[in-house]
Parts: structure tokens; sequence; C-alpha cells
């Protein structure tokens, strides 16, 4: 009988991360937004460690994808990365609350002081 009690409780300790996992911003997620009319459509791919956040956006304008870094908090998640426009340069951040596969928030692009909002929805690994 003690076999089986601690055969129980490995088994509901060792799925603990698993149910932690629906709440990671790690993976490729599908961004659209806008900015004062100008519509935002890129693809960011991020790994999380921890609360920190690393990766990559590429809109299909670009010829090259910009490196991105932020952070995660509970269901909190900013990110943002340096960017050209007409030769100044900008940093654009985004601001976000995660609910599963959706990410919701606003874009803050500096020195411009100008803002938007945007969507997020995290896509599917290919199966193969």
């Amino acid at each position: 009988m003690k076999t089986i009690k601690k055969l129980a409780l490995v088994l509901a300790f060792s799925t603990l991360p698993v149910l932690g996992q629906n709440n990671s911003v790690s993976g490729t997620w599908k961004v659209s937004g806008d900015v004062m009319g100008y519509p935002i459509e890129q693809v960011c791919t991020f790994t999380q460690d921890g609360k920190k956040l690393t990766g990559s956006c590429k809109s299909a304008e670009a010829s090259k994808p910009v490196e991105a870094t932020g952070e995660v908090d509970d269901k909190k998640v900013t990110f943002k990365y340096n960017s050209e426009y007409n030769g100044e340069q900008l940093t654009i951040t985004y601001t976000g609350t995660l609910d599963g596969s959706q990410l919701k928030g606003t874009i803050d692009v500096q020195p411009m002081s100008v803002s938007g909002a945007f969507t997020a929805s995290k896509e599917e690994p290919k199966k193969e």
C-alpha cells in the first residue's frame, strides 16, 4: 500500500511542470496590430527561460529578422526590438496579457511617442 501511495505522489508531482507549460510564451506567434493607421503583420519566435524572453520578429517586408528581448511576469508579457523608419532609429515595445494561446496589448514606438494595439496568436508546431 505504501508503494502505491508513493507512486501516486511521484506521478502527481511529475505532472506539475507540464501543467505550467500552458503559460509558456516559447514558440512562434503571429502578431497583428496597428499604430496610427499603419498595419503591423509579423511573425515572432520566442524562447522563454524563467522570466527572460529572447527571440526574433520578422515582417514580410523585412529582409531579415530583428532581435527581440523581453520579460514574462505571470500573465504580463513585454517584448521589444529596435527598428528603423525613414532613417530614424526606433524602439518598439509590446506590452500584453497572455490568455492561453492568445496575447493582447499595446504597442509603444519611441522616440516618436506614438502607440497602437496588437493581438498575437501562438502557432501550433507543425506535425511531421
